[in-house]
């Protein structure tokens, strides 16, 4: 996610993690943001040939459960997630907005991975 508006529910693009043992997310987000976040992974997702990417849903997606749930609050904050030695072939971020379409903020995710 590169500065999306936060008025509605968004997904990041897949990220194939495939011979990625370690990954993580670092999110930022302005004022205004408020939703929860969650990582999804798949392992039968195959990219669509000639489809725009925000159709994303193709797939079978499953939330990874995380040590502690990240949430925004309408404040500026950032936060963390570590994602350890899984086993998916796909992860995505998800943000799902709480604030009615009410949302005026952006959220930036970067995504990075190793091999441990």
């Amino acid at each position: 996610m590169d500065a999306v508006v936060a008025d509605q529910n968004r997904t990041s693009l897949v990220t194939n993690v495939n011979m990625i043992s370690l990954a993580s997310y670092t999110i930022a987000w302005g004022n205004g943001v408020t939703g929860d976040f969650d990582v999804e992974v798949s392992n039968d997702y195959i990219a669509p040939v000639g489809v725009q990417p925000e159709q994303l849903d193709v797939g079978t997606w499953v939330p990874v459960t995380l040590s502690t749930s990240v949430s925004a609050s309408g404040t500026a904050d950032t936060a963390f997630i570590d994602i350890a030695l899984t086993g998916a072939a796909y992860i995505r971020l998800k943000f799902t907005d709480t604030s009615g379409g009410a949302g005026t903020g952006t959220i930036t995710a970067t995504l990075a991975g190793k091999v441990s």
